[in-house]
């Protein structure tokens, strides 16, 4: 049986990867291990107290997640820094998915960069699911947004190994880039030149995007190449909207390059803007290593 590691604070927030969890659970056959974090950097009788009020929630929560939705739930508490004990209890219980609800929306800026969900998402070794949406139905569409990267050929069998693939749609999109219509436009050509500049480039990458997808054996998908007209994210959110996406694939390591994906630059804008739920999956480990630990040294 698959494995879902539900992380909570207990938050609103947190309600939403439990919802999320729940219904991933009767779509893929998983059961769900719930985990709550105790900072322990404070006076021992404050923690002891936290621990037992935590203990309480935890089986209250996984006994109606049992008894109500149907659906196995067991329950760990960890302490120390929130990312690192979330981290720890993936690896103990081997889970196939770590799930996360949203992070905190700053008004400013949308911080996303320091929050707990970002730092299990760079330190992660495990697919890390963010649940952004409001959980109301089993996913029915999945956008891989790909950068033709050796990372997103890892990100592409992740539906499939987890069995998102049944009953559920794949799409997969490229974002790609004019450099030179910047150029074009500061020069006098033709209008119609620069029309068929971009025109070139859009069958590059459609072309592209083709051979990748059936490299993969997926060439039967529906697949999209949008013009990148602003950032790298928005125009990938963009397609999610326009595809009625309800989730967003993405490799948070990718090429370097203008395209890449790459977590701190295109993943983390998507992870900070997106509204709807965002798997992200790590690269894999290279061959003889053991991934990262929670500090993010090398294992």
């Amino acid at each position: 049986m698959r494995t879902i590691l539900a992380a909570t604070d207990f938050s609103t927030r947190s309600d939403r990867a439990l919802r999320r969890a729940v219904l991933l659970a009767r779509q893929i056959g998983a059961e769900i291990v719930l985990v709550h974090v105790v900072d322990e950097d404070r006076p021992a009788r404050l923690v002891a107290a936290e621990r037992r009020e935590a203990e309480l929630v935890l089986a209250e929560l996984a006994a109606t997640t049992t008894g109500c939705d149907g659906v196995r739930c067991r329950w760990m508490l960890r302490g120390g820094d929130p990312f690192a004990g979330v981290l720890e209890a993936a690896e103990l219980v081997e889970a196939d998915l770590v799930l996360v609800g949203p992070p905190r929306r700053q008004l400013l800026a949308g911080v996303f960069t320091g929050t707990t969900a970002e730092r299990v998402i760079r330190r992660s070794r495990r697919s890390v699911l963010v649940a952004n949406g409001v959980p109301a139905a089993p996913y029915r569409r999945i956008l891989f947004a790909t950068d033709l990267s050796e990372g997103s050929r890892a990100a592409a069998a992740v539906p499939s190994r987890l069995g998102l693939d049944r009953g559920t749609t794949l799409l997969a999109v490229h974002a790609f880039e004019t450099p030179a219509s910047t150029l074009l436009l500061r020069t006098p050509v033709a209008a119609v030149d620069r029309d068929r500049y971009v025109a070139e480039r859009r069958r590059e990458a459609g072309a592209a995007l083709a051979r990748f997808l059936a490299e993969l054996g997926l060439s039967r998908i529906r697949r999209l190449v949008v013009r990148v007209d602003g950032t790298v994210a928005e125009a990938l959110l963009a397609a999610a909207r326009k595809l009625r996406a309800d989730l967003l694939l993405v490799a948070t390591r990718g090429r370097v390059g203008l395209e890449k994906i790459l977590l701190g630059s295109v993943a983390e804008a998507i992870l900070r803007q997106a509204e709807i739920d965002v798997l992200a999956v790590p690269p894999e480990p290279p061959p003889g290593s053991h991934g990262t630990d929670a500090s993010g040294a090398a294992g």
